[in-house]
């Protein structure tokens, strides 16, 4: 079922449960209510007419923003379940007991009044403490608590509408459905069976979210601490008490606690999904709060105090009360903005709180990779944002490193990601609705975070240089094999053969014809030299011999007398630390190669006089070919030269750079760092 499918479904569902309740007061359901003394007022039809209206609205704005919400489907029915109840009363009162037989159906309507009432409460405090808040299971272990919640719930309803006698709510008329049994047996039966199965059911829902609450994370705590102080409030509406001044203290606090059930439910479960209705949710979460645990103060006051005083000093009492509620207001408001806060928003108002956080997370990563999906699952919990994600160069679009939650479609923040001067990525931070921005302070919050952030995105990013690293290595490792290989298999392998054979052939031909077999071997010693010849180059590919004879630096002195054998209008001077410290043997092989490299390119293209070879030794080598030629062009031609010199550094983790000098030449430098080696 897609979202707005659902979401339609859920306002029809609510758009019911109202009409419901209308057609109720059409039938005098006020009348009904009148003839109530207040505190029963309270407990039946007040709670009734609160969910009829409260939770199919809550139900109805989970389904819109969370598709597929069990709780959402759970709320729209339960509440509409509640106006049934009533409407269901009025109308078998109207038609069995002030007119019998004015309205068709009265019957059946009483026969539903009896039992419907289960419907809309049961499941609240069963499957709505079970799926509390995702609308899932804990884990699978707890199916069965949900089993015998099911079959508790089913077992009293049919106990009640199949029970034969008088129908519950309509004394006037026996059940139409009643089976042929004695009545006691249905009773024994509520008693033994229905009550503690549904006992069994309650206590285990509670244990599942205790469960929760010790597995979960900071939000998770927070979702199930409103949604258990909310039930809670509840439990003390139903609690029976004594006495006129606590009575009627305990009817307003039902009064305001009831509706704060569904209001707290609601928030809890959408939180940072009230698309910029927060502000009027927290105010009215607060004061709502404030005046149920005012009421709550006021009452236990009096309580304690007439049992002290065994019912003395009444207007000391009323005013100790008074008093204790005027010292508790300051400290319970500030209390519950707090709460409220960290329910909406998070722990912005700590930023301690949030680094704290962040840097435990970070520490419980297991590698370099995990690091950024702790990171933006840390952030978007202690800000309650909808979407957080770092996204490093090289990410594909909408494809980033770490992504937490879902992207809302509204312009995201983009807080850049910078380490050691270089950029490392951006942090993505989706708003929480379309009407509300970031606070200035969210903002500063984010962008400290955004420092601890590109640490670990400076990490991931190393990680994976040096994941690349590695594989360049084994393959270049695989290809080196290929190449000895095909060249041994190709060449030198045929070439032996080769020669066997025609040492094969000498022998044969020694004794009749010595003259043609001396030829022979004249010929089989210069393909034998060739092969000595062939071997020496691919040893020289591998690592040049004049490396272990003499060292680097005597071996590039010779490479330059070489060329100036060749070249005498070329003139190569070389500076270089004499002698040179002890070099990584890779280390070597990649300046003997680039400083070759380069300083054959002057030769061949440069048109040069004079050649620089200079050698650096410190925290890396440095190897600088500079020449006075006619100088690189612009866009030099893609060449097989330069892309080795340049891969050859990076493989030791180095850097080379051509370039054009201003005044005429061309400047190859290269550094290779020593300790990557």
């Amino acid at each position: 079922m897609s979202v707005a499918t659902e979401s339609r479904a859920g306002w029809a569902v609510a758009g019911v449960s109202a009409c419901v309740l209308g057609f109720w007061l059409v039938l005098g359901g006020l009348g009904d209510v009148g003839r109530l003394s207040f505190g029963d007022f309270v407990d039946n039809a007040y709670s009734n007419i609160v969910f009829g209206l409260a939770f199919p609205v809550v139900g109805t704005l989970i389904l819109s923003r969370r598709p597929g919400h069990r709780l959402g489907w759970l709320y729209c029915l339960c509440g509409l379940a509640s106006s049934v109840t009533l409407a269901a009363y009025s109308y078998a009162q109207r038609g069995l007991v002030d007119g019998p037989g004015l309205l068709p159906g009265a019957l059946a309507a009483g026969w539903v009044s009896s039992w419907i009432w289960l419907c809309g409460v049961s499941p609240l405090v069963t499957f709505g403490v079970l799926w509390f808040p995702d609308g899932r299971l804990p884990s699978r272990r707890w199916w069965p608590v949900q089993v015998v919640a099911g079959l508790a719930i089913g077992l009293g309803v049919a106990v009640i509408a199949l029970r034969p006698g008088p129908l519950e709510n309509a004394s006037v008329r026996d059940n139409p459905l009643g089976l042929p049994l004695p009545r006691s047996w249905f009773g024994a039966v509520s008693s033994v069976g229905v009550f503690p199965v549904l006992l069994v059911a309650v206590v285990g829902g509670l244990a599942a979210a205790v469960v929760r609450y010790r597995r979960g994370s900071t939000g998770e705590r927070d979702q199930l601490r409103w949604f258990l102080v909310a039930v809670l409030l509840i439990v003390v509406t139903i609690a029976p008490v004594g006495g006129s001044t606590v009575g009627v203290v305990h009817n307003l606090f039902s009064l305001v606690a009831i509706p704060l059930l569904p209001l707290s439910v609601g928030v809890a479960v959408l939180r940072h999904r009230l698309d910029g209705v927060e502000v009027a949710v927290r105010r009215s979460l607060v004061y709502g709060w404030l005046i149920a645990a005012g009421l709550a103060v006021y009452a236990a006051v009096v309580l304690v105090l007439q049992a002290v005083l065994r019912g003395h000093a009444e207007p000391a009492v009323t005013l100790a009360a008074a008093g204790a509620v005027a010292v508790l207001y300051q400290p319970l408001r500030l209390r519950l903005e707090r709460s409220a806060d960290r329910m909406l928003y998070g722990d912005r108002g700590n930023p301690y709180a949030v680094l704290v956080g962040l840097g435990r997370r970070l520490q419980a990563a297991g590698s370099a990779e995990h690091t950024l999906p702790e990171t933006v699952g840390a952030i978007a919990s202690a800000l309650r944002l909808p979407y957080v994600a770092v996204e490093l160069p090289g990410d594909p679009p909408a494809h980033p490193t770490a992504v937490h939650g879902t992207s809302q479609g509204s312009a995201p923040v983009i807080i850049p990601l910078a380490h050691g001067g270089a950029d490392v990525g951006r942090l993505v931070v989706a708003r929480r609705g379309s009407r509300e921005d970031l606070t200035p302070a969210e903002r500063r919050l984010l962008d400290d975070l955004g420092s601890q952030v590109a640490v670990a995105a400076h990490a991931v990013l190393l990680d994976r240089a040096l994941r690349r690293s590695r594989e360049r290595l084994v393959v270049g490792r695989e290809e080196e094999r290929r190449r000895l290989r095909r060249e041994l298999h190709d060449g030198l392998g045929p070439a032996l053969a080769g020669v066997a054979l025609g040492v094969d052939a000498a022998r044969n031909m020694l004794r009749a014809d010595p003259h043609s077999a001396d030829a022979l071997l004249a010929d089989l010693k210069d393909e034998t030299l060739g092969c000595v010849g062939e071997v020496r180059r691919i040893v020289e590919d591998l690592r040049p011999p004049a490396l272990d004879e003499l060292g680097l630096l005597p071996a590039l002195a010779a490479f330059v007398d070489r060329l100036s054998t060749r070249d005498d209008a070329l003139r190569v001077a070389v500076q270089s630390p004499d002698p040179l410290p002890p070099l990584p043997a890779a280390v070597e092989v990649a300046a003997y190669r680039i400083a070759t490299e380069a300083i054959t390119n002057v030769a061949r293209h440069a048109h040069a006089r004079s050649c620089l070879l200079r050698l650096d030794v410190g925290d890396d080598l440095t190897v600088e070919v500079r020449d006075d030629g006619v100088g690189v062009p612009a866009a030099p031609p893609a060449g097989v030269g330069l892309a080795s010199m340049a891969e050859r550094a990076a493989e030791l983790g180095g850097s080379c750079v051509v370039a054009r000098l201003d005044g005429g030449g061309t400047r190859v430098m290269a550094h290779l760092p020593l300790a990557a080696a």
